[in-house]
């Protein structure tokens, strides 16, 4: 079903754009940006952001009223000048962690020696005939079955909890925004996740209703620290205080923040992903195996949020109910690409690459902008596998 985006300010016309996260991809986002103010119908732009990561740096220059070529710039200098620092610190304990491991099982080699070389023969029968990276693959079989202490306990002596610190990036947005917070010219919601509790955490720049105080946290403006906060990739970057919070990336849990879009006033919705559009064949490369599996965790969170906000759509038909129907537009996405999507395609800045998904989100707005654009909505057959699997 296809319909025409309302250009209304206040009420059910009140346009939100949420985008997710997605790493180097988020040049996508802007390239989606652009072809949808050349259109009339979305001419005027959101009234209301939500993003992740990616799409909260994204959300917070619209917000700020750059422009697209100006939110380019930004990403054209991040593969310019990478405003990153890889740690020593956790390189140093690395090496020394692995350093007195070696040492210790040296002199503890004559000692293991009869049971290890038994457990080594035995799993070496799976590797015979020898071919080329049989050893290889022999050694990381007998550490992960029989020795997994060294792997734990090599991973336990790395004396930082991230391998870059984003200090760098944080200066850059503070030169960019001019000063510590962003300039709220749209209401705008920043996603993050408190690694203590697991829990969301939304910065919103407007007041929300009813909803949960732990979730929501109703700011005058975005800060350059929330932007930190919810683009570091846990594990890579470091995380970032708040207050009494450590935070993380948004994109572990809620990756496609539609929920704070509507809590801010949103009556209709754009979503932009940076996943392909689904496709088929069997996993030839362990590369792809990585890409899938990312996109997979994107596609999953999205689709979760998707459907909670469909079944509330339903929910607002019925008489009494506290709920607002939302109208929903069938996820913006780019086509299949597999030069352009690949396993490293999230953390590729080279300006190359980012100039690319620009134009490859040019290209998916003007697909979905000549499908009507599409709304989305829950169908009979929908209602059936739903219930299908919740009985199951």
């Amino acid at each position: 079903m296809v319909t025409t985006i309302t250009r209304n300010s206040e009420g059910s016309g009140k346009v939100g754009l949420v985008l997710s996260g997605g790493g180097a991809r988020g040049p996508l986002q802007v390239g989606v940006y652009e072809r949808l103010l050349r259109d009339p119908r979305f001419a005027d732009g959101p009234q209301v952001l939500s993003g992740t990561s990616a799409g909260a740096l994204n959300a917070a220059m619209i917000s700020a009223g750059f422009t697209p070529s100006e939110m380019m710039d930004f990403w054209y200098g991040l593969a310019d000048d990478p405003p990153v620092v890889a740690s020593a610190r956790f390189f140093r304990s690395l090496f020394q962690t692995l350093l007195k491991i070696s040492a210790r099982e040296l002199i503890d080699f004559p000692r293991r020696l009869p049971s290890d070389a038994l457990r080594l023969m035995q799993r070496a029968r799976w590797y015979w005939p020898p071919q080329l990276g049989s050893l290889s693959a022999l050694i990381m079989d007998f550490l992960l079955t029989s020795r997994f202490d060294l792997v734990s306990e090599l991973l336990e002596g790395i004396q930082e909890p991230f391998l870059v610190d984003t200090g760098r990036l944080r200066d850059r947005l503070v030169k960019l925004f001019g000063g510590t917070r962003i300039p709220n010219k749209r209401r705008v919601a920043i996603n993050a996740v408190d690694i203590h509790t697991g829990k969301v955490v939304r910065y919103v720049t407007g007041p929300v209703p009813a909803v949960p105080a732990s979730e929501y946290v109703v700011v005058p403006a975005i800060s350059v620290d929330m932007l930190v906060a919810s683009a570091s990739i846990p594990l890579l970057f470091s995380p970032v205080p708040i207050g009494t919070r450590l935070l993380w990336d948004g994109g572990l849990l809620v990756n496609t923040p539609l929920a704070p879009a509507v809590a801010l006033g949103a009556g209709q919705i754009i979503t932009v992903l940076v996943t392909e559009q689904c496709r088929t064949g069997n996993l030839a490369r362990f590369g792809r195996a990585i890409e899938r599996t990312a996109d997979s965790f994107l596609e999953n969170a999205y689709n979760v949020d998707r459907m909670l906000l469909l079944d509330r759509n339903r929910l607002s038909q019925i008489d009494g109910s506290p709920y607002r129907e939302v109208k929903l537009y069938e996820a913006l996405r780019p086509a299949h690409d597999r030069a352009l999507f690949s396993a490293g395609s999230y953390l590729n800045f080279q300006r190359g690459t980012m100039q690319a998904m620009y134009v490859a989100g040019q290209r998916a707005a003007t697909d979905w902008l000549a499908q009507g654009p599409p709304v989305d909505r829950l169908d009979a057959r929908q209602d059936v596998a739903r219930s299908a699997a919740s009985s199951y």
